[in-house]
């Protein structure tokens, strides 16, 4: 056979199994909202595409021909590559007159084998992979017209392909295909973020927020509420002149009003209604202005919290201790600041939760998530038994601190710089160069 016959066979085949490499990895790769994207600007091949990257069977089928495919071409190439190939450079080293036919015949198709299998995962696997990553759609479009003759040719093997390995996987009890097949778990698609934010797709700041959104789920009511010790709230039984001065010298327009204790309240006033009063100069009892309030709990989800809050069309709830006293307060602004960050308006009072203090020390709010804290500084602080900062320097004291008072906190040494009566408001810790430079990377 003729050299150059030979080079086309190969370049062929290798060609081949590069299109089907290239149609797997890149229909499996390929964005959904761009496919539609494509599709609804007149795109009839993306149209096809997203009807076949929906549906798990199609998907599954699609892939099988593109395994069928790649398969085919590897073992003919195998094949051409001893029955030809070898054949015709075997005479080669016989000439040298130290091999017999077998052992010349054996050395070439080891040399070839070597040969083609190297070409073939060059050429055949690792270069259209990475195109059909990096390109997805583009390729996937390009692929979908031969991939489509494919399938219908190889028809009957991915039929019986496909039945036995349904077969064989209900003989070991496992479950065939499903519509869930396809998608990612929670943690899956953190991965995915992250990966995505390392590569530069998104910026931090989306990163961040596509991350608070997915670790929703995993964050309690009790881990972002303001606590029974920072709440602003008022006797029923004050006058009207006293609960307004209270309300409008307060940072908050809402607060609660109980009745004999703060583990009994019955709703809560609004400074609006305050000044309708005042401007008519009326001056009516407390209780006809109060307002219902609801009721979570410490545990309760903060998704769960903010769906309560939304479908009631309320602002702010009453946060429930184990005992039915309250434990705190939970105010829709809360909710949307554990997704979104801190939102700083005109009345906010409270310096930021974190700051650096000169190069090895880190000044914290005591109600900073210990959460948080370890994934600023790839700490392992324990949060099984207190969600602040200021609970665990209190909780691992095991006494009221007074200011100034230090103490180790597995490896992190911890110095109180404020007390707000007996709990612990403002902290501070020594961190390394490498903590503190992450810290500046993260507060910009």
């Amino acid at each position: 056979m003729n050299w150059l016959i030979i080079l086309v066979i190969v370049v062929v085949l290798i060609a081949f199994n590069a299109l089907y490499v290239a149609a797997e990895f890149s229909t499996v790769s390929a964005s959904r909202p761009r496919l539609a994207q494509l599709a609804e600007g007149g795109n009839s091949t993306a149209q096809t595409l997203l009807t076949i990257v929906e549906d798990p069977h199609k998907l599954d089928a699609y892939v099988a021909t593109c395994q069928v495919g790649i398969t085919i071409s590897s073992l003919v190439l195998g094949f051409f590559g001893q029955a030809q190939v070898a054949q015709l450079i075997a005479p080669f080293f016989v000439s040298f007159g130290d091999f017999s036919e077998i052992a010349a015949l054996s050395t070439s198709v080891t040399i070839i084998l070597i040969l083609f299998s190297s070409l073939q995962i060059l050429f055949g696997e690792l270069i259209p992979k990475n195109i059909g990553i990096q390109y997805p759609e583009r390729m996937a479009i390009l692929t979908e017209l031969p991939l489509r003759w494919s399938a219908n040719i190889f028809r009957p093997l991915i039929w019986i392909f496909n039945g036995s390995g349904q077969l064989i996987m209900r003989l070991f009890g496992l479950d065939n295909i499903s519509e869930h097949a396809h998608l990612h778990r929670p943690e899956e698609i953190v991965m995915l973020v992250e990966e995505s934010g390392a590569g530069g797709l998104l910026d931090r700041e989306e990163e961040r927020l596509l991350k608070n959104i997915l670790d929703i789920n995993e964050v309690m009511v009790r881990q972002v509420m303001i606590p029974r010790t920072r709440m602003i709230a008022a006797p029923d039984n004050l006058p009207f002149d006293a609960i307004f001065k209270l309300v409008a010298d307060s940072p908050f327009s809402r607060i609660p009003i109980y009745k004999d204790s703060i583990d009994n309240i019955t709703g809560f006033v609004h400074l609006r209604d305050f000044l309708c009063h005042v401007q008519a100069e009326e001056k009516p009892n407390i209780t006809d202005l109060m307002n219902q309030v609801p009721f979570v709990t410490e545990t309760m989800a903060v998704k769960s919290a903010f769906s309560l809050l939304q479908r009631r069309h309320f602002h702010i709830a009453i946060v429930l201790d184990e005992f039915g006293g309250t434990s705190g307060l939970i105010t829709l602004e809360d909710l949307i600041e554990e997704i979104f960050g801190d939102l700083q308006d005109e009345f906010d009072d409270l310096p930021p939760s974190v700051r650096l203090v000169g190069r090895d020390r880190l000044w914290l709010r005591g109600d900073t998530l210990i959460g948080d804290l370890n994934e600023y500084l790839d700490l392992n602080l324990p949060d099984d038994e207190v969600d602040t900062v200021g609970g665990l320097v209190l909780n691992a004291m095991g006494h009221v601190p007074y200011v100034t008072e230090e103490i180790l906190v597995d490896g992190a040494t911890f110095r109180v710089e404020k007390m707000s009566g007996r709990g612990v408001a403002e902290a501070s810790m020594r961190i390394t160069k490498e903590q503190a430079a992450r810290v500046e990377e993260l507060l910009r």
